[in-house]
């Protein structure tokens, strides 16, 4: 996802992919009890294993609107190796994570979380479906819901297939995220090779105006225009400091002036959205 509040850019339309995806959540604690799911005039065919079809994906009809990032396990930039779902409020108050795994789960299940930025918050979603059907020709850019979110059913347009690897160095340089009362910088160096293989050293370093230091790696993913993105984040304690890792993914803009992180870590107890711009 590319995110810098409150725009968050949209890819070229792509219609190379004829299909519905709906996914039926249940959220606990507070979560509702809407069921409604997007009507599709499509057949409904349900399929068995778990291939979310990946890229950017666009919300219509909530304020506010929300980006979200599909990855599929096969693009080896997913820890844990399941397919994953990324969807970021614009507003930057929210991130769901939901994960799909055909090995474990049953077929069609969801499970995941919705994460409030910023603060402690984190609800759990379970009981959740996704259904998957093909497109009636001639066909629309595909289309995914997902529900309940905010208390309602939304749905999301796929605007970018997100197919074509970025380059390692289009990462490279200074970086700052805005958060509010808390700027957090880093510096990337040189992604690293492969997402699939070993970090040899790290290649992000960083700090906040808080006083955490940051270390970790960005690393291509050849089948899909992101970064799996893998740091470490020591912030000062009272007496003692603490320290996260946190495992993601990264979007970059067309202009490479803006690079996109989210990210849980590793107990799925805490998140974070990074928004950062480019620096001279």
């Amino acid at each position: 996802m590319h995110a810098t509040a409150p725009h968050v850019p949209r890819g070229t339309l792509s219609t190379a992919l004829a299909a519905t995806l709906i996914l039926t959540l249940s959220a606990c604690g507070g979560g509702g009890s809407d069921t409604d799911t997007f009507a599709s005039s499509a057949p409904t065919t349900p399929i068995a294993t778990s291939s979310l079809p990946q890229g950017r994906w666009a919300s219509t009809g909530i304020t506010p609107a929300y980006t979200a990032i599909v990855v599929p396990n096969s693009t080896g930039a997913n820890l844990p190796a399941v397919d994953t779902v990324w969807a970021l409020a614009q507003d930057v108050t929210t991130l769901v994570k939901l994960q799909v795994n055909g090995a474990a789960q049953t077929a069609g299940a969801v499970t995941g979380n919705v994460y409030a930025l910023g603060t402690a918050g984190v609800t759990a979603v379970s009981g959740g479906r996704y259904t998957l059907a093909a497109g009636t020709p001639p066909s629309a850019a595909p289309q995914m819901s997902l529900q309940p979110l905010l208390g309602t059913t939304v749905l999301f347009d796929r605007s970018d297939a997100m197919a074509t690897a970025l380059k390692a160095e289009q990462a490279n340089g200074r970086w700052q995220a805005d958060l509010g009362t808390v700027k957090v910088s880093w510096t990337v160096q040189s992604a690293q090779p492969s997402a699939t293989t070993t970090p040899s050293s790290p290649n992000v370093g960083g700090t906040s105006t808080t006083g955490c230091t940051y270390s970790g790696s960005t690393r291509v993913v050849a089948a899909q225009s992101l970064y799996r993105v893998q740091f470490t984040e020591t912030c000062p304690g009272t007496g003692t400091a603490t320290t996260q890792t946190f495992n993601g993914v990264a979007t970059l803009s067309p202009d490479e002036a803006r690079l996109t992180v989210v990210a849980t870590n590793e107990s799925e107890a805490r998140a974070t959205a990074l928004l950062f711009v480019r620096q001279p």
